[in-house]
């Protein structure tokens, strides 16, 4: 699928960009804390990276459907990170445009197959922090 509609994005897009963002933080709190699972960390990052690789093609897909160039958003990755957590805030609530993208037709509507991988998307990475929690 080439381009996310605004349902899908909020689904599929949100809860990995929600991830790449928490679990960097978590990983901060926990060197900064002095905790027993320090060697931890880098796991974290690694889950935080590929959440946000998820989200970023979200993003793409989105901005595929408004009309937008997805280099935009290639390129704020690389110059200005923290002005693209504003621009997936804005994407929420920018309207599609049917005629944007001739190479495939706008997607159909999330059925509850979509909202329950978004909801995966949201609780998966937490499962291995959990476990190695545990360890």
């Amino acid at each position: 699928m080439l381009r996310y509609d605004r349902s899908r994005y909020i689904a599929l897009g949100l809860p990995a960009l929600l991830n790449a963002l928490a679990l960097p933080l978590y990983a901060q709190q926990i060197t900064t804390s002095g905790s027993s699972d320090e060697y931890a960390v880098p796991f974290y990052l690694i889950i935080a990276l590929a959440c946000g690789l998820f989200g970023v093609s979200a993003m793409i897909k989105r901005c595929r459907d408004i009309g937008s160039s997805a280099w935009g958003i290639l390129l704020g990755f690389l110059f200005a990170p923290p002005l693209m957590l504003l621009v997936a805030l804005v994407l929420i609530f920018a309207p599609s445009n049917p005629a944007a993208d001739q190479l495939e037709a706008p997607a159909l509507r999330p059925t509850f197959d979509i909202w329950f991988t978004g909801f995966l998307l949201l609780v998966s990475p937490w499962m291995p922090v959990l476990l190695v929690r545990a360890l």
